[in-house]
This record gives C-alpha cells, sequence and structure tokens, in this order.
C-alpha cells in the first residue's frame, strides 16, 4: 500500500491543477482571441495569417502571465516574504527564534522561503543548551 499524501502534498497538487487548469483555458481564450483579430483580414497567403496568429497569441499568453504573477498568485498571501525573513533573523537566540516563529501565520510556516530561512538561523543555535 502507498503512502497517503499528506495535506501540504495535497494542496500543492490541487493549486499546480489550478494552474495548468487556468493555463490551458487562457491559451484556448488566446488562440481564439488571435483569430477574431486575424480572421477579418483578407489575405491568400495563409502561412503569414498563421504567424501573425501565433505572434497575437503570444502576445496575450505574455499578458496573462503578467496579470497572474502580479494578481492571482498573490491572492490569500497576506504576508510579505522579506517582513516574515527579517522577524526571523532579528532573534539573537534559539528562543527568541522560536519565539518568532511561533508568531508567524500557518501560511508564512509554510512558506518554503521561510521555512529555508528558518532552518538556517536555527543551525547556528544547534550548540546553544535550551534552558
Amino acid at each position: 500500500m502507498s503512502n497517503p499524501i499528506n495535506n501540504v502534498e495535497r494542496e500543492k497538487i490541487i493549486k499546480d491543477a489550478q494552474y495548468r487548469k487556468g493555463l490551458s483555458i487562457a491559451f484556448f481564450n488566446a488562440t481564439n482571441s488571435a483569430i477574431s483579430l486575424v480572421a477579418p483580414r483578407e489575405t491568400s497567403d495563409r502561412e503569414e495569417v498563421l504567424k501573425e496568429v501565433c505572434r497575437i497569441r503570444d502576445f496575450f499568453l505574455e499578458e496573462h502571465k503578467n496579470y497572474y504573477a502580479a494578481v492571482i498568485a498573490n491572492v490569500g498571501a497576506n504576508y510579505k516574504v522579506e517582513e516574515s525573513v527579517a522577524k526571523l533573523k532579528a532573534a539573537t537566540t534559539l528562543d527568541e527564534l522560536q519565539a518568532a516563529w511561533r508568531l508567524l501565520s500557518e501560511d508564512e510556516r509554510r512558506d518554503e522561503e521561510i521555512k529555508r530561512v528558518a532552518n538556517l538561523e536555527k543551525d547556528k543555535y544547534k550548540n546553544e543548551n535550551l534552558q
């Protein structure tokens, strides 16, 4: 029997699937829009028309990518990684680091960059005795 997928892995799988679904929809919307813009043109050069459709489609996909990065990817992220990292780096003892970690939201504690920094900071104190 295989290992069950934990919640973090499940969320990542769902998020990746949602991203691919959105990208697929964006691709077909971009293609259909490009065709709509080029179709009314009167030309007999099929190859030139196809190149123009692809150029316009690629433009729309680039705009979608920029929009996704600026708007959609940030939905639900109500923290700044830089600020969270600064809080962790401000700790001067393991106890302070643990306290700073506990004050982070669950979303912050699941963020890969923040976890990486927390582990690096924790390594600085591995020889420190806890009281």
